[in-house]
């Protein structure tokens, strides 16, 4: 059994959004979105000259300034998601967003306990950990995370931790 005491700092926060950002899924969406949004602004502009050449300058300059928004949100892709992500979680109650979480990881889940409550979410519920930097990370089946920071626990700790999460989650 492992106990991890976790302070929800602003530090913690980031590293939580930029795994959220490496996940498959939101790989997978940056490289659909970022194709069709240039082919979509180059349309735009291409528009956008077609109005100016039939002396439409309202309509034509509109469209380049769309074009040239939708060229920029491809090239930041990334940036904008970022963003998204961290609307979402100011959007989140205060509660949800400081204090202190204890985990305590057991042979039969992870048990939570916070400000706002308490909880035991067993192993069926989780798809997948990792690692990134200095953090350990746990993803639920409806995509939360479990974020640990290898710093704050001991060699033995690290290493038990490790040894629950390889023998009830697949990587």
């Amino acid at each position: 059994m492992v106990k991890y005491r976790l302070d929800l700092s602003d530090e913690k926060k980031e590293a939580a959004i930029q795994i959220a950002l490496e996940s498959e899924r939101n790989v997978r969406k940056r490289k659909i979105a970022t194709p069709i949004l240039l082919i979509l602004g180059i349309l735009e502009i291409i528009l956008a000259v077609y109005f100016f050449t039939n002396s439409r300058f309202v309509s034509g300059l509109s469209f380049l300034v769309i074009g040239a928004l939708i060229i920029l949100l491809a090239w930041k892709t990334k940036s904008f998601q970022k963003f998204a992500l961290k609307k979402s979680e100011i959007l989140l109650d205060k509660s949800f967003r400081t204090g202190i979480v204890e985990y305590t990881f057991d042979t039969e889940g992870i048990e939570v306990v916070s400000q706002t409550g308490y909880g035991k979410n067993y192993w069926s519920s989780f798809k997948k950990y990792g690692t990134m930097g200095q953090y350990i990370y746990v993803k639920r089946k409806d995509n939360k995370l479990v974020l640990i920071d290898k710093n704050d626990l001991s060699k033995d700790e690290t290493e038990e931790l490790m040894q629950l999460l390889s023998e009830n989650i697949k990587h």
